[in-house]
């Protein structure tokens, strides 16, 4: 009987009910929108940052971060090459010499970071050859070819096939400086790289620094899955006595962009359920001081208080169990629709985004658990904004209520 009665009280004022259902349908849809949009935002940087960057694990000399340079390269380099024969979860590596220089144009020079790598390597690592914009992955230019990026093209004020001179420190710690010819011009989505990164081959750059085919201070190791990334660095760190570290070490940002995001995605659903819960005190509450006279009128027949809380309560937990899966198939198809269209298209600020290292067009994600997640919350609200209406209900003394009109 209570479960009936509650469920006809609902429609007794059919608009009411239908904007408080409406609220909670669009506050469950809207978070559940956030929340994939702040994920897409998270997995994009973190894709790309170690796709295009860091990869997921790199090894040094221990020395190395004290001290970048030339001074401590990486011991026995030949058998780190031999990690990804040794563990299955590697799908790339690249071996690489970097060192500080200078890079001149003939119309001015600018500091930056020498990368000296194979090609082939360094492909499969980074995806390099796929941010070309201009010019050919090392090709048709034999002798000294280099990539920069556009940014740094600009800045130079050169082009493809335009003439370049880097200078550095060799191994004796003398001043070498070699011409180099522009094979390629790209667009990283990685801001540092852009800023102030250069390719070279390490054949090129060994033989200006006096340096030997095997002179390493640096290998990037791309695995398949995240997944295994503590376990492939114990296995790494247990054979070799060089400086292991994963791409978390490297960039603690990742953590804290992270931890970010999570407290805004909390933040966010505070707010929209603190709006729901007033919403639905004040509509439960209008609803009991409406039907005072009705409520006076079953306490005087003999319903107990707490059948009358019930009834409340379950009002409340109706309303929320008839809008709630409204809001998360909308949140659900919303999602879907955009995974299907292509993505969110936000190349109008593909400027702002790229400095994050970020791209413009986001496909929402969600945890399937999220939806169970919301439901609960939502479910829990409703509860305790049904609370002060039902007290207010079974405080009423029948008399006077019944007196009431």
């Amino acid at each position: 009987m209570i479960l009936t009665l509650a469920w006809k009280n609902i429609w007794r004022s059919k608009r009411r009910s239908f904007v408080v259902m409406s609220a909670v349908a669009i506050g469950v849809w809207s978070i559940i929108f956030m929340v994939s949009f702040y994920n897409s935002i998270i997995v994009a940087i973190s894709r790309n940052s170690l796709r295009y960057d860091y990869s997921h694990i790199q090894i040094h000399h221990k020395n190395y971060l004290s001290d970048p340079g030339l001074n401590f390269q990486v011991k026995n380099p030949s058998m780190l090459m031999e990690f990804p024969s040794q563990m299955a979860d590697i799908e790339s590596i690249s071996g690489r010499l970097i060192v500080n220089g200078m890079v001149a144009s003939p119309k001015t020079n600018l500091g930056v970071q020498v990368y000296a790598i194979d090609p082939a390597d360094e492909a499969a690592v980074t995806d390099l050859s796929g941010f070309l914009v201009k010019g050919n992955y090392f090709k048709n230019i034999k002798r000294n070819p280099i990539l920069l990026s556009q940014k740094l093209a600009d800045k130079l004020k050169v082009k493809v096939r335009s003439k370049v001179v880097i200078t550095v420190q060799d191994m004796e710690a003398n001043i070498r400086a070699g011409a180099f010819r522009v094979a390629g011009i790209f667009h990283s989505k990685s801001p540092r790289i852009n800023k102030d990164v250069i390719y070279v081959r390490h054949t090129d750059l060994s033989d200006l620094l006096n340096a030997t085919d095997s002179s390493f201070n640096e290998f990037a190791y791309l695995l398949k899955d995240n997944k295994s990334l503590v376990k492939t660095k114990q296995m790494m760190q247990a054979k070799t006595d060089n400086l292991v570290r994963t791409y978390r070490e490297i960039a603690p940002e990742f953590d804290l962009i992270e931890e970010a995001s999570s407290v805004s995605k909390q933040v966010i659903t505070v707010i929209v359920m603190l709006a729901l819960l007033f919403g639905i005190i004040n509509t439960m509450l209008m609803a009991v001081l409406e039907r005072t006279k009705e409520i006076g009128m079953l306490r005087a027949i003999g319903m107990f208080k707490r059948k009358i809380c019930f009834m409340i309560v379950l009002e409340t937990f109706m309303i929320s169990m008839v809008s709630a899966p409204v809001g998360l198939i909308g949140g659900f198809l919303t999602n879907l629709y955009f995974k299907k269209t292509g993505g969110m298209d936000l190349s109008r600020y593909a400027g702002a985004l790229e400095q994050y290292g970020s791209d413009f067009i986001f496909y929402p994600e969600i945890d399937r658990s999220t939806y169970l997640l919301l439901m609960l919350v939502v479910i829990m609200t409703a509860f305790i904004g049904a609370i002060y209406p039902a007290i207010k209900a079974i405080n009423l003394k029948p008399l006077e209520a019944i007196k009431k009109l």
